[in-house]
């Protein structure tokens, strides 16, 4: 007759606390409390008993990692207000473009409005 398997964890706890143990057969009651214990700052490791008081090492489970350290960013230097200088050359630019008709164009830069004569579109 065979004997159940039996899995332990041993928790290393920063000093000056003792080390920690435990000991069952149920292997995901072990690997959830070693994931207990490292969550709360310890290094769990899990083990499967091998026989002749022998144990293989299945997993181990470290604390976790510290939070980077953030700089506060210094704060956005406002740019300047834009000046508000119109130029001759910007209204004769705006007067063309409102003088050109808008015509319906594809992808490839043709014409695309085939339902007035001959693909010209609105003029």
């Amino acid at each position: 007759m065979s004997r159940p398997r039996t899995f332990r964890v041993i928790a290393v706890w920063p000093a000056p606390a003792p080390e920690s143990r435990y000991e069952k057969t149920d292997r995901a009651r072990v690997v959830a409390l070693a994931r207990k214990w490292a969550a709360a700052g310890a290094t769990a490791t899990v083990e499967q008993d091998a026989g002749s008081w022998q144990w293989r090492h299945v997993r181990t489970y470290g604390p976790p990692a510290p939070a980077p350290k953030v700089e506060p960013k210094p704060a956005p230097v406002d740019p300047p207000a834009p000046v508000e200088d119109v130029l001759d050359d910007d209204l004769d630019l705006y007067e063309r473009l409102m003088r050109q008709a808008p015509t319906s164009r594809d992808s490839r830069g043709r014409r695309t409005c085939r339902h007035v004569v001959n693909r010209r579109g609105i003029r």
